[in-house]
């Protein structure tokens, strides 16, 4: 960042008296060495939009390491390079029960950990084009669980579900193939049919 000032040099004896100027105006640039370190409030106005209270002609954006997006009226630190603001952390939000928005500003972001644990009190919620879940060992434990989807497919090499009380299924219409054996068994059988039912095989034995 740079400041342009005006001055009138002088020119003095050993005696220390003053000559007359060389210049009556000399233009010298000073240059303030290296980046700064500020803090303030982020302000906003209409036509204007967002700035930094004691800068509000300088240009700013988010540094990659301030993850946390900053609203209006939080206070940040930030460093100011060649005339650009460049904001590190956010240090006290205007509202504290506002939310709290991580932004990577539209790069992909990465959580490497060995062990990692969310824990809300109340909701999770997960909103996505697409999500893709990939485990060696899932397992889910709720009291109830809701799924709904327009279309459900379901591929596996093997497949075991016990049911303590009543297992229901209702749809218009029911197709099940067994490419070898099919096995019904129950201590107490019944099948209903309102119009027609059909038996039909190689051989049918009853009793």
């Amino acid at each position: 960042m740079s400041e342009l000032i005006h001055f009138t040099p002088v020119k003095r004896n050993s005696q220390g008296m003053k000559h007359a100027a060389v210049h009556p105006y000399q233009h010298v640039t000073l240059r303030t060495p290296g980046p700064q370190l500020v803090c303030g409030r982020i302000r906003s106005e209409d036509g204007k939009g967002a700035y930094l209270d004691a800068y509000p002609h300088l240009p700013w954006s988010v540094a990659p390491s301030c993850l946390l997006a900053p609203q209006t009226g939080d206070v940040v630190s930030a460093v100011i390079n060649d005339g650009q603001i460049f904001v590190t952390a956010v240090l006290q939000r205007q509202h504290a029960t506002s939310p709290l928005v991580l932004n990577s500003d539209g790069a992909p972001l990465h959580i490497v950990a060995p062990s990692l644990t969310l824990k809300a009190t109340e909701r999770v919620e997960i909103q996505t084009e697409s999500l893709s879940l990939l485990s060696r060992t899932s397992q889910w434990v709720t009291d109830t669980l809701h799924q709904v989807a327009q279309s459900l497919f379901v591929r596996a090499g093997n497949a075991h579900r016990k049911v303590t009380f009543a297992d229901e299924v209702e749809a218009r219409h029911i197709s099940q193939n067994a490419e070898q054996s099919l096995v019904l068994n129950s201590r107490i059988g019944s099948i209903n049919s309102s119009a027609v039912l059909k038996l039909d095989g190689g051989q049918v034995h009853m009793g």
